[in-house]
């Protein structure tokens, strides 16, 4: 058995270990996939754009092949301003559809307040995405195209990826110092009846934008990476 795998890596974002038709050989099937998260603002506020790399490829342990560690990389950010919806919107699909995300990303916006128009948008040209309304309490529920998303589980689950090393931004990631001080922006209170709330301060450069992008990218890859993976491995059926 071979110690570094040949891997295949399909256009869907499924990869896959050659098996040089040895039946000893199993063929076990990881993915490549990007989540793109977005948070859109007003004319004069920035828009920003977020993209999480989320792999877990086939390996060989010493003793048989099997799936790696799932790895999760920041490895895109972007900040931009003074365009119209149209234009976010234009640029959201040619980024969703530009190498290396193009067939394997997954697109999330905040779909709070603004959201909803540059949402209605997006599917208006039949354009895949989720929409995250942040909410309070402590879940989230979906609904076709939309998720109500408790804003404390959200930020909670970012710090939880980030403590435990399960996520990590791209050594030379741009923009890496704002998404830090936008993070640092969030605080928890915990209110007279006891329960926890996710507080925001503005910072130095604005409302946390960049901050939101993450956050719901984050969350989209945690809670909703399963449907996600499962409409993929439908459509690869047919």
């Amino acid at each position: 058995m071979p110690e570094d795998l040949n891997l295949i890596y399909r256009p869907n974002g499924d990869v896959v270990n050659e098996t040089n038709q040895d039946p000893a050989i199993p063929r076990v099937k990881g993915y490549v996939r990007y989540w793109i998260g977005a948070d859109l603002g007003q004319a004069n506020d920035f828009s920003t754009v977020c993209v999480i790399k989320d792999q877990q490829l086939p390996i060989y342990d010493g003793c048989q092949v099997t799936l790696g560690q799932r790895d999760r990389t920041i490895v895109y950010a972007d900040k931009f301003r003074g365009v119209s919806y149209v234009d976010v919107v234009d640029h959201l699909i040619k980024l969703r559809n530009a190498p290396p995300f193009g067939g394997k990303s997954d697109l999330v916006i905040d779909g709070t307040s603004l959201g909803r128009v540059v949402s209605d948008m997006l599917f208006e040209q039949s354009v895949p995405h989720t929409a995250i309304q942040m909410t309070g309490g402590s879940d989230y529920t979906t609904k076709g195209r939309y998720c109500n998303a408790s804003k404390t589980l959200m930020v909670e689950n970012l710090a939880v990826l980030f403590a435990s090393g399960e996520l990590k931004f791209a050594h030379d990631l741009p923009l890496r110092d704002e998404i830090e001080e936008d993070l640092a922006s969030f605080t928890t209170q915990t209110t007279a009846a006891g329960n926890q709330i996710i507080t925001q301060s503005r910072n130095a450069s604005g409302h946390g934008d960049l901050g939101i992008g993450l956050i719901v990218a984050a969350f989209a890859s945690q809670y909703l990476a399963a449907s996600a993976i499962q409409v993929r491995s439908l459509i690869g059926m047919y």
